[in-house]
């Protein structure tokens, strides 16, 4: 099977599609504008994830395509469905004709798709979802197409354990650098008051939390208060 030069650029731009976004669903946003670029009869795509053990449409590239994976959940039936259950691909060539979700065929062959393909996307060796492409042509996608589709849902699902782990120890180191900078504001705010009070270390850090519960703000901000308030004023009392 060769692919086209356009097909491969596209999915080498999935390698770089984690760091050129902020988030996760930024991420999946990117993931299915890349899969209508990538597949030749691809009108639309979207990306059905599980919220709490329930399916939602973690991203789309479009109001169209939300609207015909939001269709399965409402019919609770539909190929985007059992792709991300069964961890197989599953090709509908005529919405119109197709017999196995008959409820959700007729409804998204009445929006105007008329073929489509799931694909499972795998993370960490787990089904978590399935990558959806629409047409609005009758059997608009080859084997060809598919084979191509499962290789981009397969860049996709690796894109998203990088992405995972990328944004989770991104998102840990920032939580880390504020409770650091919060640790020293508190501790200015100690020193504030031990000079300005003559207390100890404890008796100040007991004024700041009864400062804290009385006023009922954090203590960070409490503590940032008491530095502003060094500048020619008394510090707060208790």
């Amino acid at each position: 099977m060769v692919f086209s030069d356009d097909s491969l650029r596209q999915l080498s731009a999935l390698a770089g599609a984690v760091l050129g976004q902020d988030d996760l669903p930024s991420t999946l946003q990117e993931v299915t504008r890349i899969a209508v670029a990538t597949l030749p009869g691809a009108e639309g795509a979207s990306v059905t994830g599980f919220r709490d053990g329930h399916p939602a449409v973690a991203a789309a590239d479009s109001e169209w395509s939300r609207r015909l994976d939001e269709l399965q959940y409402e019919e609770r039936e539909g190929p985007c469905l059992d792709a991300s259950r069964t961890g197989n691909v599953f090709r509908i060539r005529d919405l119109r004709e197709d017999t196995r979700w008959p409820f959700y065929s007729q409804r998204a062959a009445d929006l105007g798709s008329r073929s489509m393909v799931s694909l499972p996307m795998a993370c960490e060796g787990k089904v978590v979802g399935a990558l959806n492409v629409y047409s609005r042509q009758t059997d608009a996608f080859s084997a060809e197409e598919v084979a191509l589709g499962e290789l981009l849902a397969a860049q996709a699902g690796i894109a998203l354990q990088v992405a995972a782990s990328f944004f989770q120890h991104r998102d840990l180191a920032v939580q880390m650098q504020q409770a650091l900078a919060s640790r020293a504001r508190i501790e200015q705010a100690k020193g504030v008051l031990m000079a300005a009070r003559g207390c100890t270390d404890e008796e100040a850090f007991t004024i700041l939390v009864e400062l804290s519960q009385s006023s009922n703000r954090k203590l960070r901000d409490v503590a940032a208060a008491v530095i502003e308030q060094t500048r020619g004023q008394q510090p707060p009392s208790s």
